[in-house]
């Protein structure tokens, strides 16, 4: 940081006086598109984005030179099954079923990468359905593993990461995930964990994010406390309907197209769902 972008964030919260912001914040009209690494420093995204808690969507051409968008998408822009099969098969990895509400999470299971893509492309020939269910993989954390070195290069703006860097001291944890699935795939309501910021690179297909700033998750709760698990199921529209839960605003929402980068401010909540398709592959072996 340099010591203008520090002053910045001194004179910042010196305004606060002391005083915690408000803990509803508004929801703003839109979230901006930063189009060009050349001319977006850290300072920019610091003062802009990270100190006023607020999104913004950056895009493919800030990782244009990953080692994950040049070998884990064929030229086509689908993923390349053969090569994660060649390089990762034998992994065992997480997988949730969408399909299932266990709280306001979903049940998982582990099982060899290869068993996973194989269940992949049997959903797509069945027409995206399965007496499997509908199969995530979730929370893979590949990046512990040497096999990872070069699948993405830390952005500048988030190499401020006390998390991770806190995990990585005592070698027992990390909270860098990767997630693949099908159409249909999708991540309940919630907040990122320690209510940190968290950012989100999307190596091929598309995503629907749907976001909440700060406080306005306390509107969604039911007569018990408890927060929505979807906050796109008719049934919990309609019920918001007949409660008269105005006082929400509805969540901003974003179309996440190949290799652009969300970044989530801490505290918003956020619901996520894959929506592209591929056409139906090889069968499995």
């Amino acid at each position: 940081m340099d010591r203008e972008t520090r002053v910045f964030a001194e004179n910042h919260f010196r305004r606060l006086r002391g005083r915690l912001p408000s803990r509803v914040c508004p929801t703003p009209d839109r979230v901006d598109f930063i189009e060009n690494p050349d001319s977006f420093s850290y300072a920019d995204f610091f003062k802009g984005y990270l100190i006023p808690n607020l999104p913004c969507v950056f895009s493919s051409a800030f990782t244009e030179g990953w080692g994950s968008r040049r070998h884990w998408v064929t030229p086509s822009g689908k993923p390349d099954f053969d090569y994660l099969l060649q390089n990762y098969g034998d992994v065992v990895v997480p997988v949730a079923n969408c399909g299932v509400q266990e709280y306001n999470s979903n049940p998982k299971e582990h099982m060899p990468l290869r068993d996973y893509i194989c269940y992949w492309k049997e959903f797509i020939q069945g027409h995206y359905s399965s007496p499997r269910g509908c199969l995530y993989l979730k929370d893979w954390h590949l990046c512990r593993d040497s096999s990872a070195e070069g699948i993405f290069t830390l952005p500048v703006y988030f190499s401020s990461d006390w998390l991770n860097e806190y995990w990585d001291t005592l070698d027992v944890d990390d909270y860098r995930f990767i997630y693949m699935g099908p159409t249909g795939t999708w991540s309940p309501f919630h907040a990122d964990i320690f209510r940190s910021f968290s950012w989100s690179v999307n190596i091929c297909g598309r995503k629907k994010w749907f976001l909440f700033p700060p406080g306005q998750e306390e509107a969604l709760r039911d007569c018990h406390g408890g927060l929505p698990y979807d906050v796109t199921a008719p049934a919990f529209l309609e019920s918001c309907r007949h409660q008269g839960l105005n006082h929400c605003s509805p969540p901003l929402e974003v179309t996440q197209e190949a290799g652009e980068m969300v970044f989530v401010p801490s505290g918003w909540h956020h619901q996520v769902h894959n929506m592209v398709g591929w056409p139906h592959p090889a069968p499995c072996a």
